[in-house]
């Protein structure tokens, strides 16, 4: 649902959907992580939508920028694909999704490692699978609200560079793997030329690591890559704002801001914005 989050997919559902609805939505943002500065990135995303439910295949870019510091987690540029479906039933919302991408890591310059030259060209993986139930509040009017809960789990590899006493910098390799815990509440206000939203959740994993929740909806649009060089559990608390603005009966634009609160690597900004187009 990139770039949005499945708490606003009810809201968005095209109504009487047939199997000529398709949809193809293109977006990009930019995400600074920790005081690092930003790290752009694009995506798009097909849907096909039949009765009560949908599949989708999407790609996105992530650009890894920065320069690290030895022994710090390596920034990388990442390609990814998204395979994902879902099905509402009455209220209720239910969403799966995998992911499979290629990450190259940015080694360090030889400002950071006393003039030596990093050769090694460092290449790694990225997997997540993960689904969410969302149920479709009733509130009256033109409110939406939409509590949800969500599991992931990643597997990808994350590098760092180590600098021996003698001879070429290393590129140390690791796997990460961690499981993902996400629930929250979204509302939203919808009229007929668009739509405005706020989104507020708490987060826990059991590997910083390994969050790389790109795979569905708004995660797409929040924090790409939180790499830590550590195997540790975090909670923290995110919220968020997204807005639509229909331009006609079948293209809208469509935007979204989301920050952490209590990351404990510093928090986490992403923003983005997009084109939704039906056909």
């Amino acid at each position: 649902m990139s770039p949005r989050h499945l708490v606003w997919a009810l809201a968005l559902w095209p109504a009487g959907a047939s199997a000529t609805d398709w949809s193809l939505s293109l977006s990009g943002g930019v995400a600074t992580i920790a005081g690092e500065g930003g790290q752009p990135f694009v995506s798009a995303t097909m849907y096909r939508y039949f009765g009560g439910g949908y599949v989708r295949a999407g790609v996105a870019w992530f650009e890894g920028e920065g320069d690290p510091d030895i022994a710090e987690p390596l920034p990388a540029r990442t390609r990814q694909i998204t395979l994902g479906g879902g099905y509402q039933a009455g209220r209720v919302l239910l969403d799966g999704y995998a992911t499979l991408g290629r990450r190259n890591f940015t080694p360090p310059s030889p400002a950071r490692t006393n003039g030596r030259i990093v050769r090694d060209e460092t290449e790694g993986g990225l997997f997540t699978i993960g689904g969410s139930l969302t149920w479709d509040a009733p509130v009256g009017g033109d409110w939406s609200v939409a509590p949800f809960a969500s599991l992931s789990y990643s597997d990808l590899d994350s590098a760092r560079t180590i600098l021996p006493a003698a001879g070429d910098p290393i590129v140390e390799e690791r796997d990460e793997g961690g499981l993902t815990v996400i629930g929250g509440v979204s509302a939203e206000r919808v009229w007929a030329g668009g739509s405005l939203g706020v989104y507020a959740a708490a987060a826990a994993t059991s590997n910083r690591a390994s969050i790389n929740r790109q795979g569905s909806g708004l995660i797409a649009s929040r924090t790409p890559q939180l790499i830590a060089a550590e195997d540790e559990s975090d909670q923290w608390l995110e919220y968020g704002v997204s807005g639509s603005i229909a331009l006609s009966s079948t293209v809208s634009l469509d935007a979204v801001v989301v920050r952490t609160a209590g990351f404990r690597m510093g928090e986490t900004t992403s923003a983005s914005a997009g084109i939704r187009i039906r056909f």
